[in-house]
């Protein structure tokens, strides 16, 4: 199942909170040895503040098997602080309702299948956290072959925001925008046969600056 949880969960979904966090050690730090910050077998970073929302997949209401990170880019842009030169039009940087979806993965000891449905819903979790939160695009950057494979297969139509480079082991990351819209969502549903699956949790957050 698909849940959304914030700072204000972390009294009532501490496993999923800091299960989050082990998954993202594992899989950024022990399998592509990323140069970020850890401690306890947990990676975090500078935007893991207040304001992050976080889209984690559990089987057992416990342990967190696929992740990511939504941020109201007002309150911090991974994307405008550090790689800014993958976008060519930076007035996106200062538009109002864009959010940034950062720290993607997936536990990779999954069968293929299981995966596949983490990725699937992830995917259509940004629509509807997107919907449900008056949010006009999420932004983010990924390996091309992530653009295609996960969000492109899921039924969404991205934006490309630059050209390809290489950083660091991904020969080819790219920026690209997720336009929000109703038909975003009806695309990913028919392509995925998945749907509903953040209704539970979709609140209005409203606390950040547009």
């Amino acid at each position: 199942m698909l849940k959304l949880i914030s700072y204000k969960e972390i009294s009532t979904r501490s496993d999923l909170f800091f299960s989050q966090f082990q998954l993202r050690h594992r899989e950024f730090i022990d399998r592509q040895s990323y140069d970020v910050k850890s401690i306890d077998g947990m990676e975090f970073d500078e935007y893991d503040s207040l304001a992050a929302h976080y889209l984690v997949f559990t089987q057992d209401g416990r342990t967190v098997l696929g992740c990511s990170r939504l941020t109201p880019i007002a309150l911090g842009c991974m994307l405008a602080d550090h790689f800014p030169d993958l976008v060519e039009d930076k007035s996106i940087f200062t538009a109002p309702r864009v959010w940034e979806g950062t720290r993607f993965c997936i536990d990779r000891r999954l069968p293929a299948e299981t995966r596949r449905l983490i990725c699937q819903s992830l995917a259509v979790g940004y629509i509807e956290f997107g919907l449900a939160h008056g949010v006009d695009q999420i932004i983010g950057l990924m390996p091309t072959l992530i653009l295609r494979s996960v969000f492109e297969r899921a039924g969404l139509t991205l934006e490309r925001l630059g050209s390809p480079r290489a950083i660091g082991a991904h020969d080819r990351i790219q920026a690209a925008t997720i336009p929000i819209r109703p038909w975003q969502r009806d695309q990913a549903y028919l392509a995925t046969g998945l749907r509903n699956l953040l209704i539970s949790d979709a609140r209005p957050f409203r606390d950040h600056v547009a």
